[in-house]
């Protein structure tokens, strides 16, 4: 009825244009590779459309799926599904992760909610604490640098992208060697159109490695 897609792990997002992306870079690596990211047990949905999605989208429908995980048992008794929540690591971002567990105490911080950063560890201990250290410490030179799914594409492509449609970001933030971007609304609305008619499996890379991290924190294999 939510008119999306669940797997046995499911990864829920703000938004259609980020759902929507990510199967795009997946499509492309199954084109380029013959390896499918996405199968028949994972997959990345919007919580909502427009003002249905969100921060607000995300943690409200987190909070029922889990609900309905919790009493879909497979025959062994272990949870038929698992479901985490992926932010921007903006203030709305920041906001959403830090309030989380007040809708629903059984959420968890690198557990049942991630932020998109700019160093997304690949890591066999999946504590939640042990977890949290590693984003910490590879990300302690990012510390104040927002981070969305725009960024994970590089200089050049976005220089295309500037020199086709006219237009320029906001404001351009660097810290360290990663640079964010802040887009007006028109502004990522046509960025994602550009990407959705030029991209192709290069400049989707980074978005493909977020992909398989992703997935070795639901308990699946990375499909390197």
């Amino acid at each position: 009825m939510l008119g999306f897609i669940v797997r046995p792990r499911t990864i829920l997002l703000e938004g259609t244009t980020d759902a929507d992306l990510f199967a795009l870079a997946a499509r492309e690596e199954r084109r380029r590779t013959g390896v499918d990211l996405f199968g028949n047990e994972f997959a990345m949905a919007a919580a909502g459309a427009g003002d249905e999605g969100g921060t607000t989208g995300v943690i409200r429908e987190l909070t029922r799926l889990k609900g309905y995980a919790r009493i879909t048992l497979l025959p062994n008794g272990r949870p038929k599904y698992r479901f985490i929540g992926l932010f921007d690591n903006d203030a709305a971002g920041r906001y959403a992760v830090r309030t989380a567990n007040i809708f629903d105490t059984s959420i968890v911080e690198y557990r049942d909610v991630f932020r998109l950063r700019p160093k997304m560890p690949e890591t066999s201990n999946l504590d939640p604490s042990a977890l949290g250290r590693a984003f910490d410490k590879q990300n302690e030179p990012h510390q104040k640098l927002d981070w969305e799914v725009e960024d994970l594409f590089g200089t050049a492509f976005l220089q295309a992208f500037i020199k086709a449609e006219a237009i320029m970001p906001r404001k351009t933030f660097e810290i360290a060697g990663q640079i964010h971007r802040e887009w007006s609304a028109d502004g990522k609305a046509r960025l994602h159109r550009f990407i959705r008619e030029n991209a192709i499996h290069d400049d989707l890379s980074q978005v493909i490695e977020v992909i398989r991290i992703l997935r070795t924190y639901l308990g699946l294999s990375a499909l390197r």
